[in-house]
């Protein structure tokens, strides 16, 4: 089984993972997945509170996948070693607990996911940097490249991505969906690049960020709901 669910923030919205909210895990193993579509919020400061709600997941039936957002340590997260999993590269919070970097290609229950994190933050002004902010929040020149070369060399050996998930959503995404400009993250302009290479074969497209839980055509914003995809 395979849910994905949006921004955790830890501790403010970790309480969708509890099994009041989220009964279904009893029936869960470390053979399935909760994918955290970024703002997952575990690695901010490692204090008692990171201790606590990393033992707090440890302990679930399940194991936790989750791409970085915004709201994140990026310098805590890039200093972790690189290890291969499932045909990417991730981070290993804990045996259950992985990080799954941007712009790598998983293989989950036969299935292929692009994973793409990273976003701007619209509160960045009041944020400390190095505290509460981090540059990094925003994938480089060089990390777009590689996303995109990665997916070329994929599609281009006659296979599909089934399902992309990100943090953010394409910049043409942001008017229909929720009727409003987009603004100026230059994060939804390369997930437009992307999108132009998978938009008429992929499955779905899932992502957080906006606080919302809606659908239009494709693509599903994630907050609240947590949802099987597979």
């Amino acid at each position: 089984m395979i849910y994905v669910t949006g921004d955790t923030h830890i501790p403010l919205d970790i309480s969708k993972l509890n099994t009041t909210n989220f009964p279904k895990q009893k029936d869960m193993t470390r053979d399935d997945y909760v994918i955290v579509l970024g703002d997952f919020g575990l690695l901010w400061h490692q204090d008692k509170e990171y201790e606590h709600w990393l033992a707090w997941l440890k302990e679930k039936p399940f194991t936790l996948l989750w791409l970085d957002g915004n709201h994140e340590n990026h310098e805590w997260i890039q200093s972790l070693p690189v290890e291969t999993w499932h045909g990417g590269n991730v981070h290993f919070i804990a045996d259950n607990i992985i990080h799954l970097m941007r712009g790598q290609i998983f293989d989950l229950e036969g299935k292929s996911f692009f994973v793409m994190g990273g976003a701007m933050s619209i509160d960045k002004n009041v944020r400390r940097t190095g505290i509460t902010w981090w540059e990094q929040e925003v994938p480089s020149a060089r990390e777009g490249m590689e996303a995109l070369d990665r997916l070329h060399q994929h599609l281009s050996s006659g296979k599909v991505i089934d399902y992309v998930l990100t943090h953010t959503c394409p910049k043409e995404i942001i008017q229909p969906m929720f009727h409003t400009a987009p603004n100026e993250d230059p994060t939804t302009a390369l997930l437009t690049a992307i999108n132009h290479e998978v938009e008429d074969t992929m499955t779905g497209w899932y992502f957080g960020h906006w606080h919302e839980d809606k659908t239009y055509w494709k693509y599903h914003c994630l907050y609240r709901k947590v949802e099987r995809i597979s």
